[in-house]
């Protein structure tokens, strides 16, 4: 009895799919991966699958161990000419060919090599990126850097008087109801009335 892989269109007999080297080496390297990975990587081998004919068991089992081979190493590069990269685990990696399967009718099918996942990956991390950069900007500009460097690590959600004060000294200044003179005497108002980052804990 033949059997087809519901994702990748591999056909096989039964048997094969359990016993035969090709099946075993595929089965082996979605098992070692998270989840969420292997069941995105077995639906993404598909999208080589070609038009008329069924995608070889030997060709899956190829894929799966590229795209294991990327995810492990810890970061994704577009252009390995341009030699940018970004760091990206297992997650990011599942998101991007969660993204292409979504997008597969804009696909030209099949595909012939990881570039376009590549890509879309490095999209991804970019964003990501981008979002932890502005999350160490907005804690910066919120005064926990001041903290941090005293040795004192803030709760997750708790924010204090001085803290919420020189967030809203930021903000004015930003918005430009302040000028910077102003906003260091507000500052320093703020130090005088709550005490200095250190001296709190005393």
């Amino acid at each position: 009895m033949r059997a087809t892989c519901p994702e990748c269109g591999a056909q096989a007999h039964i048997a094969a799919m359990f016993a035969e080297e090709d099946g075993k080496r595929l089965a082996l390297v979605v098992a070692d991966m998270p989840r969420e990975l292997g069941r995105a990587v077995l639906a993404y081998v598909g999208l080589f699958k070609p038009a008329k004919t069924a995608l070889r068991l030997a060709r899956a089992a190829k894929l799966a161990q590229e795209v294991a081979d990327l995810v492990a190493a810890g970061s994704v590069c577009k252009d390995e000419r341009s030699g940018i990269r970004r760091p990206a685990g297992p997650a990011l990696w599942a998101a991007g060919i969660e993204q292409m399967l979504t997008a597969r009718a804009s696909l030209v099918l099949p595909l012939e090599s990881h570039g376009y996942l590549r890509a879309v990956v490095f999209g991804l991390a970019d964003k990501a990126d981008a979002a932890q950069e502005r999350q160490r900007e907005e804690d910066a500009r919120v005064g926990k850097h001041l903290r941090q460097a005293s040795g004192i690590t803030p709760s997750p959600h708790q924010e204090t008087p001085l803290e919420r004060q020189l967030a809203w000294i930021a903000r004015t200044l930003d918005m430009g109801g302040l000028s910077e003179e102003e906003a260091q005497a507000e500052r320093e108002k703020a130090y005088a009335k709550h005490g200095r980052p250190g001296e709190q804990s005393r």
